[in-house]
């Protein structure tokens, strides 16, 4: 938005006018507000308090003629000066009513039996008073119109003699107070006491609360503004903007009240302002008209230069194109700018055209001079490779051996281990072999020994069977016991002899099994040997290995820093050879920029023969 200048000229410099104008619209719209107000609140006071004081001369005179008529009622003819007071004031009835409680009125009226002045309210209101009163309007019986009594107390020798009323119409001061209309929608009313209405444009409204004209018209808000001197409030009614003026009736309980409607008080102020709007509108039309005009006619030549600029930036972006310098003005001074801006853009398209072509050169030698080093990279990079594989194969299979070997040495340690624990279980068999001999040997000590008992039992039996022979009949029986004992004995040496060849059979095995034993003992002690230097040998084996795996693990990693600071190099080449390719490119793309661009042929023959020549 607002792109161009001349818009832009004319866009501000409406605002800037608009602004003024409204400015000064404002000052006089409140200053002349200002005025108005001040007039509509005297208008208004000046509406209130001129016909309230028209009410009050109203009231005021018929006070006078009341009191007026004092000493003519309270004479001799009291009836005639009744019908003077009421033709003259034009009361519709003047009556006195006397402290006893009797009445006479100028119409000949005749109260009832029962009839007590005193009781009524005029008559107590101007007693307890001592002054002439007005009472409330009412309507009256006879003939059905809107009447108030006006009332004054009449004392002779210091004594109250009996209190002068007369009854009068309203219907005329009703009528006054309708007929108040400062504008077409205003009105006017009267009330007493700021409770009830008294008169009112509306005739149904007579004799209703103030309140139903307005919520706000309390007799409390009645009051404080009828004590204000020249000042309104604002009210609503039927929900419209309405100010409001009160003026209080001397003399009585009364007040006027003046309601001046807001919209046509302000109607005027509105005028002003739409037709000042209107003048606003239609000269800021006229200024952009005329502005518009100047300013094309002004800015022409930036268009040119505009239009040039164009040329060079679209198109071929032909620089020998120069502006008329014509005139002394900012478009003369831009369009000298302009051209010698142009003359200086030719001169350095020229030295970018020079200097892009060699550039261009020179990336193509180093992007081929790179993509060559980076075939040598690569191909040294995959040697590297493969040797690392290669090394990678041997190590894996020297760690291989010497895992072996490692465990060929765990092997061998595990069977000294084992030999060990069979020449100490041979050494253990050994002696238990000793001690089974010692032990036949003890059997066959005891074996002798039982041969020997079973001997002698042998020889005691057969002494028994003796001395038994000898006893005859008497011995029989331990005849034959000895006979038992010596079978016994018998059986006895046999099993001894039985039991002695046995244990000889066994010592002679064992004294066989115990040669047999020292002999593996023997064997046993020259395995453990043999294992220990087997094992020791592996050892040796196993440590010569290592110390291979651990070279060969150097040698790897060393080639294979070698190889990662290859493919490092690798990759720095294949940059630098993408960076060449791009330094190439965008010499291209300069040099096709700058074609573009139409240069002078005195500027192309200087280029050509500031152009680099290819070795």
């Amino acid at each position: 938005m607002l792109s161009s200048l001349r818009l832009r000229i004319l866009v501000v410099t409406l605002v800037v006018v608009a602004l003024a104008l409204v400015i000064n619209v404002s000052v006089s719209y409140l200053t002349v507000q200002t005025h108005n107000e001040e007039q509509i609140g005297q208008q208004l006071d000046a509406v209130a308090n001129g016909n309230a004081r028209a009410i009050e001369e109203w009231t005021s005179a018929r006070a006078d003629m009341m009191e007026a008529a004092r000493d003519p009622v309270m004479g001799d003819d009291p009836r005639t000066a009744l019908i003077q007071l009421a033709e003259s004031g034009g009361f519709l009835s003047a009556y006195i009513g006397r402290p006893d409680g009797s009445i006479m009125t100028s119409d000949g009226w005749d109260a009832p039996g029962d009839f007590d002045s005193t009781t009524r309210g005029w008559y107590r209101d101007a007693v307890e008073r001592g002054e002439t009163i007005i009472s409330r309007p009412f309507v009256d019986a006879v003939s059905g119109q809107q009447v108030v009594s006006f009332a004054t107390p009449v004392h002779k020798d210091g004594r109250l003699a009996g209190v002068i009323g007369g009854d009068v119409v309203i219907d005329d001061l009703i009528a006054e107070v309708a007929a108040i209309h400062p504008t077409p929608s205003s009105f006017a009313f009267l009330s007493v006491d700021g409770e009830t209405l008294i008169a009112h444009p509306d005739a149904e409204l007579t004799q209703q609360p103030l309140t139903v004209v307005s919520d706000g018209l309390t007799p409390e808000f009645i009051a404080r503004l009828g004590r204000q001197d020249a000042t309104w409030e604002p009210l609503r009614v039927d929900d419209r903007a309405k100010r409001l003026a009160v003026a209080p009736i001397d003399g009585t309980d009364w007040e006027l009240g003046v309601v001046l409607d807001e919209d046509e008080a302000t109607a005027g102020l509105r005028a002003i302002l739409e037709s000042s709007l209107i003048t606003l509108v239609i000269i800021i039309a006229v200024t952009a008209l005329l502005l518009s005009l100047w300013l094309k006619r002004t800015l022409a030549g930036l268009e040119r230069a505009r239009d040039a600029l164009e040329d060079i930036a679209s198109g071929e972006g032909d620089l020998t194109r120069r502006l008329p310098e014509q005139g002394r003005d900012e478009a003369a001074q831009i369009a000298a700018a302009f051209n010698r801006f142009v003359g200086k853009m030719e001169a350095v398209m020229v030295t970018i055209r020079q200097s892009s072509e060699s550039v261009r050169v020179a990336a193509t030698e180093i992007s081929t001079g790179g993509q060559d080093l980076s075939r040598r990279t690569e191909n040294a990079a995959s040697s590297l490779q493969q040797t690392s594989a290669s090394m990678e194969e041997i190590t894996s299979t020297v760690e291989h051996t010497a895992e072996s070997s490692r465990q060929a040495n765990g092997l061998a340690e595990s069977a000294s281990v084992v030999a060990r624990r069979g020449g100490e279980a041979v050494g253990k068999v050994v002696d238990t072999m000793q001690g089974i001999r010692d032990s036949s040997a003890q059997i066959s000590e005891i074996v002798t020994l039982m041969d020997g008992i079973a001997f002698q039992t042998n020889l005691l039996a057969l002494n028994a069977s003796v001395e038994a022979a000898r006893a005859g009949e008497d011995g029989r029986g331990f005849a034959v016991v000895a006979g038992e004992v010596r079978q016994l004995a018998g059986r006895s040496a046999d099993a001894a002899k039985q039991i002695k060849g046995l244990i000889d059979t066994s010592s002679a095995r064992t004294e066989e099994g115990a040669a047999q034993v020292r002999v593996a003992g023997e064997t046993m002690e020259e395995i453990v040997q043999s294992v220990a230097r087997v094992t020791d040998v592996l050892g040796e084996i196993t440590a010569a290995t290592g110390e291979q795996s651990d070279g060969i693990g150097q040698v790897n990693v060393a080639v294979s820093e070698l190889d990662r600071m290859t493919q490092q190099n690798a990759a720095l080449v294949e940059e630098s050879t993408t960076a060449a390719e791009q330094l190439k490119d965008q010499a291209d793309r300069l040099t096709e920029a700058v074609a573009g661009f139409t240069l002078s042929e005195q500027a192309q023959a200087d280029s050509r023969q500031a152009m680099p020549r290819l070795a």
